[in-house]
């Protein structure tokens, strides 16, 4: 147990607190680097959870950043009040963290997939590991001033703790995520956590209480994420089946997001940080408005542009047309086009699109790519996932959209996807009115997909659009005699005013969190 009193009544020195010597206050040192790594990985670890699990991630980060912060100052004030042997209080402390920290991620999964808590879940995860952080650096801090002064402890302390974090903040994004998801990561930063403790406990065991019953308390909890770990595929499986309606039947996570096949039946379905991207059912009827309208618009057609669409269902459509001499595909992440290039599941529904010699696949990231120099398109195609986050919501921007228009062609059209006229009715006229800042033309697109309800596009040009070949054979939902229908607004969806979309501002993302939310409430 801690020993609390009324930090008024100290004097100053601490009460049965060892005098540190070099190599003690070295490894303590040592403890607070890696805790200060431990603890910005935890909360890391739930802001991209909890993104993964419900969006927003701009809310979801600082929130979260927020909320370690202040239960961090609530750990700090508690701290006061302990009193005894202060490395006793640090074990225990660094134990409970360990074990708490290491099974927050499976926590917070369990409790979004099975219940419909998962706010307060992940505040009492949040305030549980914060409170144990907040309490360590202080309590180390007293201990460490006794051999270096408060002067000299103090800077030593805060300068640790501060590196740690930098080394943290680089390991989680590049290293840890990607090769190891949330489930592992957590259940190794805990370990950590308690190997820490451990190398604490053995060092200064003649100066604690009862270190064999502590090294057992510890050596169980290691055990206990051990095993956890070992079953960690089955944990996620059994998680992700809760996720999804359909079984999963591959599932990776990349350095920027987590990706999902499901299947059940003849449907195939691909989810990016949980968000379907299409049904093999219903695909062909978001990918042909998308891809042929601009297609049979354009002046001419010999190179095409392609930002996002790792799947390579937007290649296929366009490799129906002969005449295309080069298509360039650029998607950040190189697990998404692989998964188009060798997943059978995908390739059967791309016709091996991605392998066609008139394909040339780029990873990186679209702004950056377009600022390059480069050669004109006369189609441009933007099929990019909703502007829930500012990653995303910045290439929906008056910004973006001018590069865009420098790299096509004189007569080129382009295209992109804007989400619902419907659900984010806002959102979507805002994409219009942004497209219009830019373009002397553009042109709403409607399109019925079962997977999404009412889907739109915005078609833009610097000319006057006109049609100039036909729409291949092959299509099935859009054809030379009918296609003129998605051009049509919808008498019940009638255009309205809306803010264009600038990088300052990003107010898109407003517009589309809104309409969610509202469909949310029954509004």
């Amino acid at each position: 147990m801690l020993s609390l009193a009324n930090p008024d009544r100290l004097g100053d020195s601490e009460p049965n607190t060892l005098s540190p010597t070099i190599a003690d206050q070295r490894l303590l040192l040592f403890s607070i680097f890696i805790i200060a790594g431990c603890s910005l990985i935890y909360e890391l670890l739930i802001s991209s959870l909890s993104t993964y699990l419900l969006g927003s991630g701009v809310v979801h980060y600082s929130v979260t950043i927020g909320l370690f912060l202040f239960f961090m100052g609530v750990g700090a004030w508690l701290a006061q009040y302990v009193r005894g042997n202060l490395m006793d209080a640090f074990v225990r402390i660094e134990i409970a963290l360990g074990l708490i920290g290491g099974l927050s991620a499976v926590l917070l999964y369990a409790a979004y997939a099975w219940t419909q808590y998962y706010y307060p879940a992940m505040l009492v995860v949040i305030a549980a590991i914060s409170i144990l952080v907040g309490m360590e650096i202080p309590l180390l801090t007293r201990v460490i001033e006794q051999g270096r002064g408060i002067r000299q402890g103090l800077s030593d302390v805060l300068a640790t703790d501060y590196v740690g974090a930098l080394l943290a903040s680089l390991l989680f994004p590049f290293i840890l995520l990607p090769y190891l998801g949330h489930l592992l990561t957590a259940f190794a930063i805990g370990a950590v956590n308690l190997l820490v403790a451990l190398v604490v406990v053995w060092h200064f065991r003649k100066h604690l209480m009862r270190p064999k019953l502590q090294i057992t308390h510890a050596a169980l909890a290691v055990g206990l994420l051990l095993v956890a770990s070992l079953f960690s595929n089955t944990f996620t499986g059994i998680l992700e089946r809760s996720l999804y309606q359909d079984p999963v039947i591959f599932s990776t996570q990349s350095t920027y997001q987590k990706i999902v096949v499901t299947q059940r039946g003849r449907d195939t379905r691909l989810f990016l940080n949980g968000s379907l991207q299409f049904s093999s059912i219903d695909e062909y009827r978001y990918h042909e408005p998308l891809v042929h309208l601009p297609a049979s618009h354009s002046r001419t057609l010999e190179r095409a542009l392609i930002i996002g669409g790792g799947d390579g269902l937007a290649v296929r459509e366009l490799l129906h047309y002969p005449e295309l001499k080069d298509i360039v595909l650029v998607d950040l992440d190189p697990e998404v086009t692989n998964l188009g290039r060798n997943f059978d599941k995908i390739t059967t529904l791309n016709n091996n699109s991605l392998k066609d010699p008139r394909v040339t696949v780029a990873n990186d990231d679209a702004w950056r790519w377009l600022e390059k120099d480069g050669d004109l398109f006369d189609v441009i195609i933007i099929d990019l996932p909703d502007p829930d986050t500012t990653d995303i919501a910045r290439l929906y921007t008056v910004e973006f959209y001018k590069k865009v228009a420098r790299r096509l062609s004189v007569g080129g059209v382009m295209i992109t996807q804007a989400s619902s006229p419907w659900v984010v009715r806002n959102a979507f006229w805002s994409v219009a009115s942004t497209l219009d800042v830019v373009f002397e033309n553009s042109q709403a697109v409607y399109s019925q997909v079962p997977s999404f309800g009412p889907w739109g596009y915005v078609m833009a040009s610097n000319a006057p659009f006109a049609k100039q070949r036909n729409i291949p054979a092959s299509t099935r939902y859009i054809t030379n005699d009918n296609w003129q229908f998605v051009l049509k607004h919808p008498t019940d969806l009638p255009p309205i005013e809306m803010p264009a979309n600038y990088l300052q501002t990003l107010p898109l993302m407003r517009f589309y969190a809104e309409g969610y939310q509202a469909l949310q409430n029954g509004e």
